[in-house]
């Protein structure tokens, strides 16, 4: 192991973006708790049924964000600073207009969205009302991430967790403001999960304004083959939100199908936790990550060994204390979300018991995609995003329940997970030679 490298410094690095991606998920979770309190879980339900569109703007995002940033901290660790930068301000601009854009067609096909998403009967006022506030806000849903994401590669985490955490509270206390004693119910609650995303983008934007910093605003590139790598690097993190969306899909329509309104509260609800638990990964992953990109960049083979091989052993262990914390008190989360003894409540008791042995897994499946992301290689990670979520999860969930009942949209997540984790060992022995990891 490279003489430089110290497990504090690694901790140190990837530790606020953990924070910053589970306060991210925790604050959903308020959300989504002030809605089912105040409100009702059909409100709660029309949530999920929304969600998939969120889960496109979180994907356009997210694929800017990691793709994009893994090409500029390759630059940078190349020493093509100025390049870098342009490179960087072009990726800027092009979010910013792509926002724009998706934001006017879904004002005008937002009935027909809708009907995709199979906002029916009692739940579709909830969707469309929670859906149109969310439109509004797209530009900065887009943003928030890229600009927290870069703040994490120039090495200004910190900077990104205390973005995060003004944005959070500022959408708590929202929450209450606009749920309870304005009443604006579900309308509500999606106003402040925008203002939530809002603030965080607008300042952070400003921190790029400052030409001390490594990266910074400058005039952009005009090579638009930085858009489109940009996008083919990152198109498996596109890919697993999309695939996430569509996912909440399926589970929805099988939910709808063999339980009812209810069994769409739980599994939002199972959801929800799904989200808290992949935070933890997630922001590991996008702490490391530019690390990765600037070792591999910088060719310093011992360090980039080191940093994966830590990786494994982090991911290995946080996986078995989540599993062990979300069986012990799994009945006090769903508590915030639905009363106890109703049948809301122990629909969702009953499919976590089998939902979260996905939790063992899942860690292992993210950071191996997020590894392939930070060596440019795009086509690895989407292949295992596109597996995992729109070939293993989708299949499953469509094809388990005709032989398990609800017991088999349970256990789809889990299979998936297991099917996954199969074909990213198979890749990461594959590329190892390559890499030299």
């Amino acid at each position: 192991m490279h003489e430089n490298f110290k497990l504090s410094e690694i901790l140190k690095l990837v530790t606020p973006t953990i924070f910053m991606m589970v306060f991210l998920s925790l604050y959903t979770m308020v959300d989504g708790a002030f809605v089912a309190k105040f409100v009702n879980t059909n409100a709660l339900s029309a949530i999920n049924i929304a969600f998939p569109y969120i889960n496109f703007l979180l994907g356009i995002s997210i694929m800017l964000s990691s793709g994009g940033c893994a090409l500029v901290m390759k630059k940078l660790g190349e020493g093509k600073t100025d390049e870098a930068k342009k490179d960087f301000t072009l990726i800027i601009i092009f979010a910013f207009v792509l926002s724009i854009f998706i934001s006017i067609l879904s004002f005008i096909f937002i009935d027909t969205l809708l009907k995709i998403l199979h906002a029916e009967g009692n739940l579709y006022t909830y969707a469309k009302d929670y859906l149109f506030c969310i439109i509004i806000f797209a530009m900065p849903t887009i943003l928030k991430s890229i600009v927290e994401q870069f703040l994490i590669a120039i090495n200004k985490p910190i900077t990104a967790l205390i973005l995060t955490l003004s944005g959070g509270i500022l959408n708590i206390a929202l929450d209450y403001i606009f749920i309870v004693p304005f009443g604006l119910g579900i309308k509500g609650a999606a106003i402040a999960t925008g203002f939530g995303y809002a603030i965080p983008a607008i300042i952070g934007l400003c921190f790029f304004i400052k030409k001390s910093n490594m990266l910074h605003f400058k005039l952009p590139s005009k090579d638009f083959k930085v858009i489109l790598n940009s996008c083919y690097n990152g198109s498996s993190e596109m890919v697993t939100q999309l695939s996430s969306g569509i996912v909440t899909f399926l589970f929805n329509v099988a939910m709808l199908k063999y339980v009812g309104e209810d069994g769409v509260a739980s599994i939002t609800i199972v959801l929800y936790i799904q989200f808290l638990v992949t935070a933890v990964f997630l922001g590991y992953s996008m702490g490391i990550a530019p690390k990765i990109s600037f070792f591999y960049g910088n060719k310093d083979e011992n360090m980039t060994k080191g940093i994966i091989y830590f990786s494994l052993k982090f991911i290995a262990i946080v996986s078995i204390i989540i599993y062990i914390a979300i069986f012990i008190f799994s009945p006090i989360l769903v508590s915030f979300f639905a009363e106890k003894n109703t049948n809301v409540f122990n629909i969702t008791i009953s499919g976590l018991k089998i939902f979260s042995f996905s939790f063992l897994i899942v860690g292992f499946n993210i950071f191996t995609s997020a590894m392939f992301t930070a060596f440019s290689n795009g086509k690895i990670s989407a292949i295992i995003s596109f597996l995992k979520t729109l070939i293993f999860e989708s299949g499953f969930i469509i094809f388990l329940p005709f032989i398990l009942d609800i017991t088999g949209i349970w256990l789809a997540v889990p299979i998936a997970e297991l099917f996954a984790i199969l074909v990213c060992f198979y890749f990461f022995r594959k590329y190892k030679p390559i890499y030299k990891y």
